[in-house]
């Protein structure tokens, strides 16, 4: 099972949805965990979110009395920090490894059950029962819990009010839509403003999916843990929206978390964004926009009994190598700022739109903060009110596999070389391939 999982995740090189940008370069011959024993080297991605993020947190942590403590942050994107990491495990090579790494929620259980023995368990470390307990689930594996949570993922949809308005739309009539409303508005915001409506690429949007299919309690995978496509409500739905978007060319197709699709949100190209609230962070970065952007929840489905308008994306951990060299030092740092620093949780959340999944920080007087940015609107109150209304869902530890399945087949049927069944059918075949069944 190792050996195949790693060849998947050598193999598909943009599954994640959250992929960033490349390792710089610059940063290279850092990249040995334990340069010292007051150095900590941590692999992130997202130069607007995580990474500062994780720097304010070393900051904390030398002035709570640890005056020689350094945090070197690697940005490197979600892909190549999955593949080095397998890489290093495989080969039994532990030089060149991070003593921190950020997982991916949705990457959790498969690193979990195939290399239990490469990350340290924290039950005896961590006050666990601090944190949201969805999160918590997600990082635990046989009785262990081997990841500190950090961010929710509630999810929103935003959008640019001058180019709605010039499309026709005020923001009531953005409230409680459904997809295929959503997509009408797209029709109407290319037609009379000449704006892309959203960036991504079409047949790469499981995002959009994942989101859809959460906002149901649904997932991939049926109770059983078997592939869930052909008969699955909000993957036939979604489908269908995926490729009215692709059909009506109102996405640019850009990777929609790399520097290009940051780059069409920040420039101003698109008029709107389905994420969540961390990618509050990204559209802030672009100062000259502020006031004209609002959020809404994101669409529902029609055709999914007990759907809902809430839904989450993404959300992050951070584990510590066993292996690390200063692995009592990584856990005390984690434990000190991520597990148990309510000054620092309200920071991020102001500064960098990090709802942290840390539960005593969440009754702060920063989630009552009115962002100018967002004309005076309470994001992180709505976010974090939405987050309760999230259905929840098991990840499993084949999303990767069930991604990539769908991804190569939703062209040929944006093509409409395959209907919706044929397409369902043989992205359920090309799964069942990958994982032996």
């Amino acid at each position: 099972m190792k050996k195949k999982w790693a060849v998947l995740l050598y193999s598909a090189l943009s599954l994640s949805l959250l992929a960033a940008c490349s390792d710089s370069g610059g940063n290279e011959a850092k990249q040995s965990a334990g340069s010292d024993d007051s150095t900590l080297t941590v692999w992130a991605w997202d130069k607007n979110f995580n990474i500062p993020i994780m720097e304010m947190a070393g900051e904390y942590y030398k002035k709570d009395g640890h005056e020689d403590f350094k945090v070197n942050v690697v940005e490197m994107s979600n892909e190549d920090t999955k593949q080095k990491m397998v890489s290093g495990f495989t080969s039994g090579v532990s030089e060149g490894l991070p003593d921190i790494v950020l997982i991916e929620d949705y990457d959790t259980q498969s690193f979990f059950i195939n290399y239990e023995d490469k990350f340290a368990e924290l039950s005896n470390d961590i006050a666990f029962e601090e944190f949201a307990q969805y999160k918590v689930d997600a990082v635990t594996h046989n009785d262990g819990v081997y990841a500190i949570p950090f961010d929710s993922g509630s999810a929103g949809l935003y959008y640019r009010t001058d180019y709605l308005e010039e499309a026709g739309y005020s923001p009531e009539d953005m409230q409680d839509l459904t997809w295929s409303e959503f997509v009408q508005i797209g029709k109407d915001v290319k037609e009379k403003t000449g704006k892309w409506f959203v960036a991504f690429i079409p047949n790469r949007g499981t995002h959009y999916m994942q989101m859809a299919m959460q906002s149901a309690g649904l997932w991939y995978f049926d109770d059983q843990g078997k592939v869930f496509f052909k008969d699955n409500p909000v993957i036939r739905e979604m489908a269908v929206i995926l490729k009215d978007i692709e059909k009506n060319q109102l996405a640019k197709p850009v990777d929609y978390f790399a520097a290009e699709g940051i780059g069409a949100v920040t420039s101003g190209e698109v008029a709107a964004v389905n994420s969540a609230v961390w990618y509050s962070a990204t559209i802030k970065s672009a100062e000259d926009q502020a006031g004209k952007w609002a959020y809404t929840n994101i669409p529902k489905l029609e055709t999914v009994e007990n759907a809902t308008h809430f839904s989450n994306l993404g959300g992050s951990s951070w584990a510590v190598l066993e292996d690390s060299p200063n692995k009592d030092l990584a856990i005390d740092f984690l434990k000190t700022e991520f597990a148990g620093n309510d000054e620092f949780y309200q920071e991020i959340l102001v500064d960098k739109g990090a709802v942290g999944t840390y539960i005593p920080s969440q009754t702060g007087e920063a989630y009552q903060y009115k962002d100018p940015y967002f004309n005076d609107a309470q994001i992180y109150k709505d976010f974090s009110e939405w987050s309760a209304e999230i259905p929840g869902v098991d990840y499993g530890v084949n999303t990767n596999v069930a991604v990539d399945a769908l991804r190569s087949v939703l062209q040929d049927y944006f093509d409409d070389k395959l209907t919706l069944d044929e397409m369902l059918e043989q992205a359920e075949e090309y799964y069942n391939m990958q994982v032996g069944e």
